[in-house]
């Protein structure tokens, strides 16, 4: 949300909290009733909205490509020890130069590969590696494309949710007019009720830069005095 979106936000949740205030001055079937009932609708489709814009993904994606990374790292090591003893071991296991996913991802299959043929990860037994640890690299890599794809999901959700929002925005927008109209009407003798209704419907805006037009007046001219 922006900061206009946010100001009318709370603007709706301000005269939302009027009409429940003043519900005795309405009768059930009167039309402010129902569209204070409207204006609860649209602030929902609001929270709704900013709960799909605010999704967690990409920091869930982070925490599985760090344990990615961690794996791939204690492999690379251990095969190094390995190299010692087994010329070109090592060679065949390596961090990817470039940290970014795809290459990750790439690494991690190249080493299922090689981890995948006949007694190759035998030879990591006594390193004090997991007896799953080939199985939890594999898991990595399925979780990190799950994540891909709940990511994906919610950036479509996040396109619609922008579409919703300022839909429900707009939608409050027109209840409120509404509303001023009858709230003048209905107070027009209650002027601290009136008070109270301008107060809770007004949206605060960005102060406007003086026209450049509106110079201040000339200051008056200072003439010598003659002799």
């Amino acid at each position: 949300m922006n900061d206009r979106e946010v100001k009318r936000y709370e603007m709706f949740n301000r005269v939302v909290t009027f009409g429940q205030d003043n519900a005795a001055d309405f009768p059930a079937s009167s039309k402010a009733v129902e569209l204070f009932a409207k204006l609860k609708l649209a602030v929902k489709q609001t929270d709704e909205a900013r709960a799909l814009q605010q999704h967690g993904w990409a920091t869930a994606r982070e925490v599985v490509m760090d344990a990615l990374r961690i794996d791939m790292k204690n492999i690379v090591r251990t095969a190094r020890e390995i190299g010692d003893e087994v010329p070109g071991f090592a060679d065949r296991f390596s961090l990817p130069n470039d940290s970014s996913q795809p290459a990750l991802v790439t690494a991690a299959n190249r080493m299922l590969d090689e981890l995948g043929k006949e007694g190759v990860a035998a030879q990591f037994a006594g390193y004090e590696l997991p007896e799953t640890f080939v199985a939890d690299l594999a898991d990595d890599l399925d979780e990190l494309e799950s994540r891909r794809r709940e990511m994906n999901s919610a950036d479509a959700k996040g396109v619609a949710s922008t579409a919703t929002l300022g839909a429900a925005i707009q939608s409050g927008l027109q209840v409120v007019g509404k509303l001023n109209a009858i709230m003048h009407n209905k107070y027009t003798r209650q002027p601290e009720r009136l008070r109270a209704w301008k107060s809770a419907s007004h949206t605060e805006r960005a102060a406007h830069r003086e026209s450049s037009s509106e110079m201040p007046p000339p200051l008056p001219s200072i003439r010598s005095a003659t002799a």
